[in-house]
């Protein structure tokens, strides 16, 4: 990969160049500590999930907001891209995953069984 995307608690997104180290982006949109972000398997978005109780995805070319996927009601901890790039998957400390429509950005459905928190999720690769 040529970059490198990090994220933190101060509330941000980074890119980085992968070959120089050096910043090419400061991405800022959230208000609350980013927990997560995942490129998507084309490289044209990243999407970054944070305590806001957020998922956004950015253009990772014009490293501006494409939109914001809204529907948890607790802090987001992991977002995870599909390997088609169809589908994006967010796991929140409200106990469930959401599946969104990464073309449309609607919310396709919310999988509920967890007692606890929902730490991480991802998306086998078949």
């Amino acid at each position: 990969g040529r970059h490198i995307a990090s994220c933190s608690a101060d509330k941000s997104v980074k890119v980085w160049d992968a070959k120089t180290y050096t910043l090419v982006s400061t991405l800022e949109s959230h208000t609350n500590y980013v927990r997560n972000c995942s490129w998507s398997p084309d490289g044209r978005h990243i999407a970054s999930c944070s305590h806001d109780k957020t998922v956004i995805v950015w253009d990772a070319n014009t490293h501006t907001l494409v939109t914001t996927l809204q529907s948890h009601t607790s802090s987001v901890m992991s977002c995870s891209w599909s390997p088609d790039g169809r589908h994006i998957a967010s796991g929140s400390w409200d106990k469930t995953v959401k599946v969104w429509d990464a073309e449309t950005y609607t919310l396709m459905t919310t999988l509920q069984s967890h007692t606890s928190s929902v730490m991480s999720c991802s998306w086998s690769p078949d």
